[in-house]
């Protein structure tokens, strides 16, 4: 039996060539390739054709390097290294954790069907939501009806009574968490947040949204310090403020936009997210709105449906009007961050969104104009 093909991609020369002098001397192991990150490296790491690859790395850039090695090399078995606790993330079937070398060298020599990161996105997500009081009910059953087919939606309800210290979050966590790739924090409380390292260590997860809607409920020192702990873990994590304002690689409104890439967090937040909207018009008058990307709570819906009818011009004021009606789920006190209330910021995103779908509108009619000059005539779109 041929040896298994080992790549070893590290961010530090010394960890790697540590990596490399224990597996040169383990049988059935052969190292075809050490280099450390860097530009062009997933060429190379093509070009050696390796059946695994080691991938050295911190918290966000180790997602980042797993989900390129992924994409780039079918068929190859991933294994990401966390030099800050020697932990081990074997990506590859479902995925497991481990700490010790003999963990390593069973990822590496264990023959069956590799992980097909590919293959999971967006069609077999598996996601987890940690709902706590009222806030995110509406948000669960909007995902539940309008998420992908494929997506396995899973739910645990938190207490809404805890203590201010969540000492042993493992004595409120039920029996059996189900393995996920993303897991979706909705609470309610800044105790709540507390489980949040807890769920995503026995889900297996690799990404964390954990959205803003009321700054009092996740204050920015906690969501420092839980990034601070989920990086340890080797997980991603967005703090959306509001919720609405998340993209599939940034987050967050103006100045204090956040950019980031994770396969998971993208492919959730190519279906909700920050709003996108498609109108077609007969003349002034909007006669469909189509959802690209809903709002999480499914206010880009509601929002699109109330605007058929609207005259084009009336359309961005009345988008406004039709969000603050639904009522939307950020909190209208004023955010010390922000400097005015969550619930304006997630106002003007969506009247950014109808803006948008008219700007698109108009450049399509023009496009349509200018390629069929004289027929039909021009339909009064601005």
């Amino acid at each position: 039996m041929s040896p298994t093909r080992v790549f070893i991609l590290a961010s530090q020369p010394l960890f790697a060539q540590s990596v490399q002098s224990l597996l040169s001397g383990q049988q059935g192991i052969q190292v075809v390739g050490v280099e450390t990150v860097g530009p062009d490296v997933m060429m190379r790491v093509q070009a050696a054709a390796p059946e695994v690859v080691i991938v050295e790395a911190r918290g966000e850039e180790q997602g980042r390097l797993v989900a390129q090695v992924l994409e780039s090399i079918a068929g190859a078995r991933v294994i990401g290294l966390s030099p800050e606790d020697n932990r081990i993330h074997i990506y590859y079937q479902q995925m497991r954790q481990g700490r010790r070398v003999e963990d390593l060298l069973e990822a590496i020599a264990k023959p069956g069907e590799p992980l097909d990161w590919r293959g999971r996105s967006p069609e077999a997500l598996r996601l987890f939501v940690l709902v706590q009081g009222h806030y995110g009910q509406r948000i669960l059953e909007n995902v539940r009806q309008f998420a992908p087919a494929g997506w396995v939606v899973e739910v645990w309800r938190a207490p809404s009574a805890l203590p201010p210290v969540v000492g042993d979050p493992l004595k409120f966590l039920p029996m059996h968490i189900p393995a996920a790739d993303l897991v979706l924090y909705l609470g309610e409380s800044a105790n709540g947040a507390q489980f949040l390292p807890s769920v995503v260590e026995r889900a297996g997860a690799r990404a964390v949204i954990a959205p803003v809607d009321n700054a009092a409920w996740l204050p920015d020192a906690l969501v420092r310090q839980l990034r601070v702990w989920l990086r340890e873990l080797g997980v991603t994590a967005v703090f959306p403020k509001p919720f609405c304002s998340l993209t599939e690689r940034s987050y967050n409104v103006r100045q204090r936009e956040v950019a980031f890439e994770d396969p998971w967090i993208g492919v959730f937040a190519r279906h909700f997210g920050q709003p996108v909207l498609q109108i077609e018009c007969e003349g002034q008058q909007i006669t469909r709105g189509d959802v690209q990307r809903d709002a999480a709570c499914g206010c880009a819906r509601a929002v699109a449906r109330q605007l058929v009818g609207v005259d084009l011009r009336e359309a961005v004021a009345q988008a406004g009007l039709f969000h603050h009606y639904y009522p939307c789920l950020a909190t209208m006190g004023a955010d010390p961050g922000l400097g005015r209330s969550l619930v304006q910021a997630a106002g003007d995103l969506m009247r950014q969104a109808v803006e948008v779908a008219i700007e698109q509108r108009t450049y399509s009619s023009a496009l349509s104009e200018t390629a069929h000059p004289g027929v039909g005539g021009r339909d009064g779109t601005f």
